[in-house]
């Protein structure tokens, strides 16, 4: 005789499922981040003209997940959220700057496509780690993991599938972390 309660051998779990489209849906945002870099960077090295135009897309777009991200930690007062919007505004607008100075004719020279793209990964790095202290910390994971991606793109020559590897054991570690948090909360 088989308890209502217990879920059957023959059928999966519908609340597991669930709750795993739901912790998947919530960090799609930070596993299309990561895809995206992983991207520009293999773009940046294969075509150098046209990663300009790849950045300047990107950076707007990290600037809306970090807004998106960070925005449920803000109070709820007018000038608390516009304060944190002109401040993540400029924060990612600095950012989509210094790339357009990294992309100068003058600057051609001097920086190759390779060392213009570790640059901006650490300054994606720099970028999405300060987001994350003064919004969603979780912002600062992806940018260790950029940072640390940018080093290990330095000591090694077509690192892509070895970044595509750290990505999803990042991911898969995020999952775990959220899971512990989820059963810690529900336990307490």
């Amino acid at each position: 005789m088989m308890n209502s309660n217990q879920p059957s051998l023959t059928q999966p779990d519908k609340s597991l499922r669930s709750r795993l489209f739901r912790t998947l849906l919530m960090d799609s945002p930070y596993l299309l981040i990561f895809i995206a870099v992983i991207m520009g960077i293999a773009f940046t090295d294969m075509r150098m003209e046209f990663a300009l135009l790849y950045w300047e897309i990107l950076i707007p777009i990290f600037a809306f997940f970090a807004l998106v991200i960070g925005w449920s930690g803000v109070a709820e007062d007018a000038k608390a959220r516009s304060a944190f919007l002109i401040r993540t505004l400029l924060h990612w607008g600095a950012l989509f700057v210094v790339v357009q100075i990294l992309y100068l004719e003058q600057l051609k020279d001097v920086l190759n496509a390779e060392l213009t793209g570790i640059e901006i990964i650490f300054l994606l790095g720099l970028t999405a780690f300060l987001s994350g202290v003064h919004g969603n910390p979780r912002m600062s994971v992806i940018g260790v993991f950029l940072v640390a991606s940018g080093i290990v793109i330095a000591f090694l020559d077509d690192a892509a599938l070895l970044m595509s590897v750290v990505a999803v054991f990042t991911v898969a570690g995020m999952l775990l972390w959220q899971k512990f948090m989820a059963r810690r909360s529900s336990a307490a």
